[in-house]
């Protein structure tokens, strides 16, 4: 499973993208409207190591 780190072009919010199963690098990265966006990088980083401890169960809910 990838993810990917977004930085919105308007606002330079960030967040953690789940990609999808057959995301090719170049593609465009589809945005959730569920994505928790973070003030900055460093916040949205910091969410990486707890995403190392879940199930893909629990994935799914954390990402979002």
């Amino acid at each position: 499973m990838k993810h990917t780190l977004y930085e919105d072009p308007i606002t330079h919010k960030f967040a953690l993208i789940r990609l999808p199963e057959k995301h090719v690098d170049g593609e465009k990265v589809p945005i959730p409207q569920t994505a928790r966006w973070f003030g900055t990088r460093d916040e949205a980083l910091a969410t990486i190591a707890g995403l190392l401890d879940l199930d893909d169960s629990q994935l799914d809910e954390s990402v979002h």
